[in-house]
């Protein structure tokens, strides 16, 4: 027999509020997953075309920056030359964008970057690694954010890796 002047039993609050955390996580796991494949399939874009429609691609991009030297120049042999260049007061840069074709697999790759997340990185350096399947190598081609927003708007590579053979076209906006 229970005793009538007992007092009710209290539920237990704590067991509601660590669920509703534990539920909450999850849920906004589930978003930053969702937002990471959303951005990735927005900036990043890949396809198999043909090398003349490749060619016709960097023949059309490089068309905007006619006469402009870019800031580096592959050269091969880890000879590459870096132009220094000081832009005068520019806008603040919003993206870095990159177009490569791999000769090999005929496959043409093009990236666009947000500046503010290549301002978040821990050491400011951009690094060309070995992304979406490009063959290229990139261990001797290094800059910073800085560099790039020094130099400002324009044409940062142009240019064939000689040891692969990969097509590679980088500029900042």
């Amino acid at each position: 027999m229970t005793d009538p002047t007992a007092a009710p039993k209290k539920p237990r609050t704590w067991i509601w509020v660590v669920a509703g955390i534990l539920i909450s996580l999850f849920v906004i796991g589930i978003a930053l997953i969702g937002g990471a494949i959303f951005y990735v399939r927005r900036h990043i874009s890949t396809q198999v075309v043909a090398a003349e429609v490749a060619s016709a691609e960097f023949e059309r991009t490089r068309a905007r920056f006619a006469g402009q030297e870019p800031l580096i120049e592959l050269r091969g042999n880890h000879n590459d030359v870096v132009h220094r260049r000081t832009a005068p007061a520019h806008p603040e840069l919003q993206t870095l964008h990159v177009l490569a074709f791999d000769t090999h697999q005929e496959k043409l790759v093009r990236v666009s970057i947000p500046f503010w997340l290549l301002r978040m990185m821990p050491n400011r350096r951009v690094s060309l690694g070995r992304n979406e399947g490009v063959d290229f190598d990139s261990e001797h081609v290094n800059f910073t954010v800085d560099d790039l927003e020094r130099a400002g708007p324009g044409l940062i590579i142009d240019g064939t890796d000689p040891r692969s053979g990969t097509r590679l076209l980088i500029w900042a906006e």
